[in-house]
């Protein structure tokens, strides 16, 4: 593909979006599988066309509001064609280049500019994608409706995490303590395969790659050596402290992250109860079972206003890997902040609430109840937890810090980030992982 056909791939993409916004049928569908879709009808399209393909698509993700607030200071449309000629002018700095790649006479590149864009790309080309006018929201890339609560949960370093949040994230995988001891095995392994990364800081048992691979056809995948999962997401697992012949339930499971990680750490001694509503990513999870060698955790469906009757006071453990905005892992999935709503976001708390009230009567006296969510906002995290502890005086917080010095630093994991009124908040700028929010409650002796 030429440079100019590659241009009018992404415009393409972009205009394929906003019709299905337009329709209201973009909820829920994220941009990476509208790329996926793309390159799967480019078939001949090689690395270098889907590399500067995605790098252009992607750029223009991670800036949406800043194109937008640019484009609308000079009284120009956020229509796909301009948002491509404002990345290309403001972030790769193509202005000179542009008259050259926008030309009707060029096979599959995209029309030939007309004054108006010819105007508009001349105005940008002296600017810079960040603009001091612009109000703190706009340069983060944070919708105006959620920066309140945004604060509330990041304090002072909500400018710095936020502005971390633009930043492609990192890979990281974890060693399967059923089949390999250490990670400086699995890295070597890897090492031999030409795929480079190093420890994870705070993990014990992870890898952070030098950049994104492909595992489907690696030996070491398909033996269960290894499973992709963030750093924060290991140290949210590591910090429910399952032990062998635990009962254990894990609710919202999905593709089973979080489980496979517990009964690694249980020896596969024990049970894991494994409950979600979408049957899908509980077929997923019975896959990375198997690759895993895991045979002590029990998948179950559950309908969506599920029954706990059954499982009074059974468990040992209650894991609450609750749904929740995401937010914390906005830099995996740059779109999905534009998509989340006010109405979206009081059903997303309101079923936190119901799972947390769920996980109180199935708790054993003296268990522990393991509240996750991979989100920075104060009002999915420490707000909510203080509201039920108001009202659960049989429950109480956990010091999580003595927790994190037996399940993590005794297997050679980093110091602890600094605990906030009992609970902790991963960070993707001060501890390099997806923004987690872990609160450890217990089951006061009756």
């Amino acid at each position: 593909m030429t440079p100019a056909a590659r241009i009018a791939a992404v415009i393409e993409i972009l205009t394929e979006m906003q019709t299905a916004s337009d329709a209201g049928a973009l909820r829920g569908r994220r941009a990476a599988r509208w790329l996926s879709a793309a390159f799967q009808r480019r078939r001949f399209a090689g690395s270098g066309d889907r590399a500067a393909i995605g790098s252009l698509f992607w750029n223009i993700q991670r800036a949406t509001a800043r194109i937008g607030w640019h484009l609308a200071s000079l009284d120009a449309q956020t229509s796909p064609r301009n948002m491509v000629l404002a990345a290309l002018a403001l972030i790769e700095r193509k202005t000179a280049e542009l008259p050259e790649l926008f030309l009707a006479n060029i096979a599959h590149a995209p029309a030939s500019l007309d004054l108006t864009e010819k105007r508009l790309v001349s105005e940008l080309a002296d600017r810079s994608l960040n603009h001091p006018a612009m109000a703190d929201y706009i340069t983060l890339e944070w919708p105006e409706w959620l920066m309140d609560d945004a604060k509330a949960g990041l304090g002072d370093a909500v400018e710095r995490e936020l502005a971390i949040l633009l930043l492609e994230a990192p890979t990281d995988v974890r060693v399967n303590l059923l089949k390999l001891s250490d990670r400086r095995t699995l890295l070597n392994k890897l090492a031999g395969r030409s795929i480079k990364g190093h420890p994870t800081r705070l993990s014990p048992i992870g890898v952070r790659l030098d950049k994104r691979y492909r595992f489907e056809n690696l030996p070491e995948w398909k033996a269960g050596l290894f499973e992709v999962q963030d750093e924060g997401s290991q140290l949210a697992a590591m910090l429910c402290d399952a032990r062998p012949g635990m009962q254990i339930a894990d609710i919202c499971a999905g593709a089973g992250g979080k489980s496979l990680m517990m009964a690694a750490n249980m020896e596969n001694k024990g049970r894991i109860l494994a409950l979600d509503s979408n049957v899908k990513r509980l077929e997923r999870c019975g896959e990375r079972l198997r690759r895993a060698g895991i045979h002590n955790v029990e998948r179950k469906v559950v309908e969506e206003k599920w029954s706990n009757r059954s499982w009074r006071g059974k468990f040992d453990r209650v894991v609450v890997d609750a749904p929740c905005s995401g937010s914390g892992t906005w830099r995996r999935q740059v779109d999905a902040k534009w998509q989340l709503t006010a109405e979206r976001l009081d059903q997303i708390k309101k079923t936190q609430s119901i799972l947390l009230e769920k996980a109180r009567a199935m708790v054993v006296p003296g268990g522990r109840i393991i509240y996750i969510t991979c989100s920075v906002l104060a009002s999915e995290g420490p707000q909510l937890i203080k509201n039920f502890l108001a009202n659960t005086p049989e429950i109480e917080l956990a010091n999580i810090a003595d927790i994190w010095a037996g399940a993590i630093g005794k297997a050679g994991g980093g110091v602890c980030p600094p605990i906030e009124d009992g609970m902790l908040q991963l960070l993707p700028g001060r501890d390099g992982t997806d923004g987690f929010f872990v609160a450890i409650m217990q089951a006061r002796l009756r």
